[in-house]
């Protein structure tokens, strides 16, 4: 009679099963610990980093490679927003922005004109675009500024400005702000020297008119020149400060509008001050000629004339050294390119890290059990299932000979001859198959 629940009587698997199954258990739990060591034993987590490939802080480098997943988010640029580069000496403020390319609209990007995302891109594409030069004499004030262009898909705009007075100015940086031996002191050692120079004509008091008939000799307010530099579209790409495009000297007596002519102080030393600015904000974003007047002497005895208020110590290193020397700098020799200019930011990035010693081991070993008895579970009824239906898989053979059990605790000790003879007279039991239901 057959039942719908029933059991098969149990009994050892063949052997080549046995064997299976050894090695299924072996392979399986070292497979599955590898497994949960990298589901279960490391933890995505959020860290700033100012380098935008982030697999150089993360346990499991590996997966950051075309993983969405992991990897640093790009920064999100506003106008308003200042940055420095990898090199600088100079801060950058962002005053334009041009629309944000279809794949930056697409993947969530900011509307035209309100920012751009940046993501590591190089800024050799990056450079000069006005410049201008203000003089203050009555504050005692040289301030020289650049605007920067930044062609798409990056497509911003930027200024840098540098000012210097004969006092110490709240929130500029000084040469000792910098590391020796790096370019940025270079630079910023430059520029104090080179502005040092032409704030000699407003401490001698130069910032007057010539005085004429028309023009009677008075006070210079405030002087405003601007101008565009020049750059060959062929290599090696030669670079100049042209003529001033518009020079204001306004008066300050009448306020009248007075040309570089007609005042005393030498436009020259201006001049000066503009071509070291756009030298090292050029060297700044990355760009890098031979003829760059911070490392060729050359350059710099041709681009940048001795006036009436020039430094001697300061000219002396410049002319035979190099400018960017002075100060005991030691930024690269002209004919070694300067590295990549990026943006220096911190990234918002998802790394793998790995759990505390005691977290993993639990983690790892808890996961790898369950899956190992649940896989193991199945294996087994599935062998069991092929095993079953194997002929003779459900039946049982009879001894072929009976076995005599004592009790440890008999009186009667037993002769072993006599219990081997009484067991060999026996007649053999015939062989006999018992089938179960």
């Amino acid at each position: 009679m057959k039942f719908l629940f029933s059991y098969s009587i149990s009994k050892p698997f063949p052997r080549k099963y046995c064997h299976f199954l050894l090695g299924f258990g072996v392979v399986s739990l070292a497979a599955f610990a590898t497994i949960n060591a990298f589901l279960v034993g490391y933890d995505v987590i959020t860290i700033t980093s100012t380098h935008f490939d982030s697999t150089s802080v993360s346990d499991l480098a590996m997966w950051h490679t075309g993983n969405r997943t992991f990897g640093c988010v790009s920064h999100q640029f506003q106008l308003g927003d200042t940055f420095r580069t990898n090199i600088s000496a100079f801060s950058y403020r962002i005053f334009d922005a041009g629309p944000s390319p279809s794949s930056q609209s697409e993947a969530g990007g900011l509307p035209a004109g309100a920012g751009f995302l940046y993501a590591n891109q190089d800024l050799t594409a990056c450079d000069v675009d006005q410049f201008e030069i203000t003089v203050k004499p009555g504050d005692r004030l040289i301030r020289a500024t650049v605007t920067i262009v930044c062609p798409p898909p990056l497509a911003f705009q930027a200024v840098a400005s540098w000012a210097y007075s004969n006092h110490a100015m709240i929130g500029s940086r000084s040469v000792s702000a910098f590391p020796p031996n790096t370019l940025a002191r270079a630079i910023t050692d430059g520029m104090r020297n080179i502005m040092g120079e032409a704030y000699g004509d407003i401490s001698n008091g130069l910032y007057t008119s010539n005085g004429t008939t028309t023009h009677p000799s008075q006070q210079i307010y405030k002087v405003i020149a601007q101008g565009e530099p020049s750059c060959d579209q062929s290599p090696p790409f030669h670079c100049v400060v042209g003529l001033f495009t518009s020079y204001n000297a306004i008066s300050n007596t009448d306020l009248n509008i007075l040309g570089a002519s007609d005042i005393a102080a030498d436009e020259a030393n201006l001049y000066n001050v503009i071509n070291v600015l756009y030298a090292g904000v050029r060297l700044d974003l990355g760009h890098w000629t031979a003829d760059n007047l911070f490392t060729n002497t050359t350059s710099f005895r041709q681009l940048i004339p001795i006036t009436s208020s020039a430094n001697p110590a300061f000219r002396a290193i410049a002319t035979t050294q190099g400018m960017a020397y002075a100060n005991s700098t030691d930024p690269p020799l002209p004919d070694v390119p300067t590295p990549p200019a990026v943006v220096q930011i911190p990234y918002i990035c998802n790394i793998m890290q790995r759990k505390p010693i005691g977290s993993f081991a639990v983690s790892v070993v808890s996961a790898t059990l369950s899956m190992f008895l649940s896989t193991w579970g199945v294996m087994v009824a599935i062998l069991s299932f092929i095993v079953d239906k194997n002929p003779g898989a459900t039946s049982c053979e009879s001894h072929s000979q009976i076995r005599v059990l004592l009790p440890s605790n008999s009186e009667k000790q037993v002769d072993s001859d006599s219990w081997k003879a009484s067991v060999a007279e026996l007649p053999a039991a015939p062989s006999r198959t018992y089938a179960t239901q």
